[in-house]
């Protein structure tokens, strides 16, 4: 099985809502960078990068320009070391940012070819484990009323979940703790569908005395996790919030490769693992984050792109919570992610089954 063509293609995906968090301001379009390769066997097979609104334009030229042309007449299944070749080919300007979402995407294509090649799932050919796994919903609503926070609170419950996770940040933390509590409240007066669980997430919004003290606020409300507290360059500091807090302390999308996450890990300065697919390089280097994770017995929870989370943690041993968020972009997806009594399902088709409807996706102009 040989590479023969390869094809990208820069999409602009406009939110139902906008959304807000404490770093990134407001929300309300995604982009998309879909990779196709065509191989000499017949098999089409894709991938995807995704951005909050900007540097799509960026990823698609370092895949046009500096990537695609290492993988024409390429047996994907050498997925390894076209990984590695990759990498070295940006390394000078790479090792993180840009570089990762353009490597991701086709490494994630490279693996839906290894799929369908052998006509199994994805997570099938890496091994599984399970065949579905507990889902959160995860609000980006740091731009939401407390009424609406609840109504948006309310709708995961109703959906069967049982955890839920909600944005802190605000300029006044007085303004954070009425919200958390508000909706710890909320969770408690829906016991009857058992513990609903909830987590908090300042998208590096703080320094480390203000994570502290804040962090110790949220463990009064039980609160299970305090996700990036901080800049992800501060690996000192998420230590020394992790160690004064009894509750966990999680990260992991701002983290660009396995060496990234090892840095974090040995220092102590994480307690569940969050890797993002889409940001870290791939579906082969994920694998190699959850292994350090597993080594050091720490769970993996993942961050956004869930329609081809599931099927990586549905193959490790150590997989905690897939990550369902508030903007979604099943409008767009032939086969949306089906979710079941608070769980996930993995797609029972070849390859990730990750794929978009063109006909609904708005190209993006200038950008051939």
């Amino acid at each position: 099985m040989k590479i023969k063509e390869a094809t990208t293609g820069l999409y602009r995906v406009p939110l139902r809502n906008p959304h807000a968090d404490a770093t990134h301001g407001h929300m309300n379009q995604v982009e998309l960078v879909i990779v196709k390769l065509f191989t000499d066997v017949g098999i089409e097979a894709s991938g995807y990068a995704y951005t909050i609104g900007r540097g799509g334009a960026a990823i698609k030229a370092l895949i046009d320009q500096e990537l695609i042309h290492l993988l024409l007449n390429e047996d994907p299944r050498y997925v390894e070391s076209l990984w590695e070749k990759m990498w070295w080919q940006l390394h000078w300007v790479g090792r993180g940012g840009v570089a990762t979402f353009a490597i991701s995407a086709i490494d994630m294509a490279l693996w839906d070819a290894i799929a369908k090649a052998a006509a199994q799932p994805l997570g099938a050919i890496l091994g599984l484990h399970r065949d579905r796994v507990p889902v959160y919903g995860s609000g980006v609503d740091l731009n939401l009323t407390l009424d609406e926070l609840l109504e948006e609170v309310g709708c995961f419950v109703e959906r069967g979940f049982t955890a839920v996770k909600i944005k802190v940040g605000k300029n006044d933390p007085e303004e954070d703790l009425e919200r958390v509590n508000a909706v710890r409240n909320f969770l408690d007066g829906a016991r009857g569908r058992g513990r609903i669980v909830l987590m908090v997430d300042a998208n590096m919004r703080w320094d480390v005395p203000k994570a502290i003290t804040m962090g110790r606020e949220f463990e009064k409300l039980g609160v299970l996790w305090l996700e990036e507290p901080l800049i992800p360059d501060d690996v000192e500091g998420h230590a020394k919030v992790a160690n004064a807090l009894s509750m966990a302390v999680a990260a992991g999308e701002n983290l660009h490769s396995k060496y990234e996450f090892k840095r974090y890990i040995s220092a102590g300065a994480l307690d569940i693992v969050q890797p993002d697919v889409v940001t870290l390089g791939g579906v082969t280097e994920w694998l190699k984050v959850a292994a350090i994770a597993e080594a050091w017995n720490l769970p993996v929870a993942t961050h956004f792109a869930d329609e081809i989370h599931v099927h990586l943690l549905c193959a490790i041993p150590n997989a905690m919570y897939l990550e369902h968020h508030a903007y979604r972009l099943d409008d767009y997806l032939i086969n949306p992610l089906v979710l079941k009594d608070g769980y996930a399902i993995m797609p029972d088709v070849p390859g990730h089954g990750v794929y978009f409807d063109e006909t609904k996706l708005t190209p993006i102009d200038g950008v051939k």
